[in-house]
């Protein structure tokens, strides 16, 4: 099994899939949708991908123009097949992978002053709701340190519409994935997929 990356400098090429237990990568319809929507908002940005797993968000962001990404996953080996296939793509320039608790990293980024970044994808296990919530209070309060999160969850979540000085905006469904649109503010991004 494999995945392929869609658009950008790497586009059409392939990274193996993780046969890690209980990884689940985003779909490729899903990630096309994600693409589509973000649009032009992806090159130059920073990006933070959450519970990074395989890398696809990553890899797909920096094959189309990102600035950096830094990606948080706590499973080493999945760290460590990110980074070969981030060399394989020749997309390992501006490309963090961070192998650690992806809350105490968000503390530790806060910590650091790193920059804001204006994209974030966060994809935690579907059946870790306090997880999903942890994540948003440690993204947007007490202050944000991303301007756009979207978050990976199940189809028929009962999403939190406020955190902060973020709001849900838009939800999206594709099959039993739904993602969740946040936004800390105005945003410049006007794609749409359809559902």
């Amino acid at each position: 099994m494999s995945l392929r990356i869609i658009g950008g400098a790497a586009r059409s090429r392939r990274i193996p899939s993780p046969e890690e237990e209980g990884v689940r990568p985003t779909g490729e319809r899903v990630r096309e949708a994600l693409f589509n929507i973000w649009g032009n908002a992806v090159a130059g940005a920073h990006v933070l991908d959450l519970c990074a797993g395989s890398g696809a968000i990553s890899l797909e962001a920096l094959s189309r123009g990102a600035a950096g990404v830094l990606a948080v996953e706590k499973n080493p080996r999945l760290c460590a097949a990110m980074r070969k296939n981030a060399e394989t793509l020749g997309l390992a320039e501006g490309f963090d992978v961070r192998c650690a608790d992806v809350i105490h990293e968000i503390g530790r980024i806060r910590a650091q002053g790193l920059r804001r970044f204006e994209l974030a994808f966060a994809d935690p296990p579907w059946r870790e709701e306090a997880l999903r919530r942890e994540l948003l209070e440690a993204l947007f309060t007490p202050e944000p340190i991303c301007a756009h999160l979207v978050m990976e969850a199940p189809r028929g979540v009962e999403a939190k519409s406020e955190v902060g000085e973020a709001r849900l905006v838009r939800e999206r469904r594709y099959g039993d994935t739904c993602l969740l649109f946040y936004e800390a503010e105005p945003a410049g991004i006007s794609g749409d997929a359809s559902e």
